[in-house]
């Protein structure tokens, strides 16, 4: 029954029309080199490192979000976006470029945030050629669904991922890759994630969602 039921909720979720309302950010409006408002608050960094950059080759042109690389010892950075909807069920899109690092090559998307001791987060690392559902609790950061796939740094992936009541799943180009029945913090905010020295580019961000009552 529980496998059913969580298919059933992937499968409802795949169309956008199931929700009313979509926020979406291109950062195209920004200048470049340039912190949107209000994101340097709600970002785990002291220094400005998530920053508008004029992209080339841009999935929406001109700009993307970067997070560039500073001198600091953290093991991850996260940047929640400061007019993000409180979630449970949702269909989440980004377009994701690994650029560089030394130590990691590894970026993604936070899910139902509610503090720095209790979230989700994909992670996207192309070292490793592995695609993850983690879950962060006050002690420690629970890995248990993992995938290797191939993840090209210097190529824009497409992230997506499915919430419903019964769990979460998460595509990256366009196939589904992990479908977790987990269903710990049914609802928190939205966000972005590096890892270490990890510069990463992101752009298109779209989160479909109903409001909650």
């Amino acid at each position: 029954i529980t496998v059913i039921g969580i298919s059933v909720a992937y499968y409802n979720g795949q169309t956008s029309s199931a929700y009313k309302n979509t926020k979406v950010w291109d950062f195209d409006s920004f200048q470049d080199n340039t912190s949107p408002p209000g994101f340097s608050a709600m970002s785990t960094d002291q220094d400005k490192s998530w920053m508008v950059k004029d992209e080339p080759n841009a999935p929406s042109k001109p700009n993307v979000l970067a997070k560039m690389v500073i001198n600091d010892t953290a093991d991850y950075h996260a940047q929640l976006f400061p007019d993000s909807p409180t979630v449970s069920s949702a269909n989440i899109t980004l377009k994701l470029k690994i650029v560089s690092g030394q130590k990691a090559q590894s970026a993604g998307l936070l899910l139902r945030f509610i503090d720095h001791k209790h979230f989700f987060v994909i992670m996207a690392a192309s070292m490793a050629n592995r695609l993850s559902l983690c879950r962060q609790t006050p002690d420690y950061l629970i890995c248990n669904y993992d995938k290797n796939i191939t993840i090209t740094p210097g190529e824009w992936h497409t992230l997506k991922a499915l919430l419903s009541t019964q769990g979460i799943a998460v595509y990256l180009d366009g196939k589904v890759v992990i479908r977790a029945n987990d269903q710990n913090y049914q609802s928190g905010d939205v966000g972005l994630w590096t890892k270490q020295d990890t510069t990463a580019y992101f752009d298109d961000i779209k989160i479909h969602y109903n409001i909650e009552k």
